[in-house]
């Protein structure tokens, strides 16, 4: 998954940048909620962009080992 992860990434960079943006979409989102609304239950949004934030860093050390990447 992350090798898969890596070469969409190097071969279509828009679509990598707008994951992250989703990803720090639902982080903003969350910290907001949290914040203004002080309940817990927007604390899962934390738990379901870990994830996709260990993917983008494996994938992008993948990138740079094997697909020459810099």
């Amino acid at each position: 998954m992350i090798r898969a992860y890596a070469r969409l990434s190097k071969n279509y960079p828009l679509v990598h940048m707008f994951n992250i943006l989703l990803v720090f979409s639902i982080l903003i989102l969350c910290t907001y909620q949290l914040l203004q609304n002080n309940k817990i239950e927007y604390a899962f949004g934390y738990i379901v962009a870990l994830f996709p934030i260990f993917i983008f860093a494996k994938a992008s050390t993948y990138k740079s080992k094997y697909l020459g990447d810099r």
